[in-house]
């Protein structure tokens, strides 16, 4: 079954980027982000209030849910995450068994590849939590979304080098609290 059998005749009027295509450009302060297929596409801010952190995470929920050694991530505020195409198409989970913190996590796939887009934390009301490697644009991967902190670094596989990040922290970094919520607002603060 192909993406298109997925698709109304009407996205199919907006070119799908698919991974290897790598698109290029950012617009006003934003960038895309799409799943595997291209059924499901999200604009995020590049700059700004609206993109919170980035961070590299080794958690054992992170390590599941990617199926690799970690996750790489950037924080956004809900109202500077716009759905371009697809949101019908996304399969949400909830729950809270694995999370260091208790917290719920919902996390959001693209119900045609399994691509996890965007998880939410009842710890972080307001916000959003993409995977670093949807956005489209690799260029931007390199530089506006380079993961600035890494996370849960106890649980780092002893064979990975610790990340060339300007924070390393044991557990999460967002239950840290004080200079965190200090640098934005008190937004969040809660952990995963």
């Amino acid at each position: 079954m192909s993406i298109q059998d997925h698709l109304k005749p009407t996205d199919m009027k907006e070119q799908i980027v698919l991974p290897s295509e790598g698109a290029h450009g950012e617009r006003d302060g934003t960038a895309t982000a799409t799943c595997y297929c291209g059924a499901v596409q999200i604009e995020v801010p590049t700059e700004g209030e609206g993109l919170v952190d980035t961070f590299i995470c080794h958690c054992t929920d992170c390590r599941k849910i990617t199926a690799s050694m970690f996750a790489s991530n950037f924080v956004v505020k809900d109202s500077h995450l716009k759905h371009v195409r697809g949101e019908d198409k996304l399969t949400r989970f909830r729950q809270k068994d694995t999370i260091a913190t208790g917290n719920y996590m919902e996390n959001s796939f693209c119900s045609v590849c399994g691509t996890l887009l965007y998880r939410r934390s009842s710890g972080y009301p307001g916000m959003s939590i993409p995977r670093i490697g949807t956005i489209d644009d690799f260029a931007l991967q390199e530089t506006k979304f380079k993961p600035r902190v890494e996370t849960f670094e106890k649980d780092r596989c002893a064979w990975l080098k610790p990340a060339s990040v300007e924070e390393h922290v044991d557990g999460a970094y967002y239950t840290a609290g004080k200079e965190w919520k200090s640098k934005h607002d008190g937004v969040g603060g809660k952990g995963d």
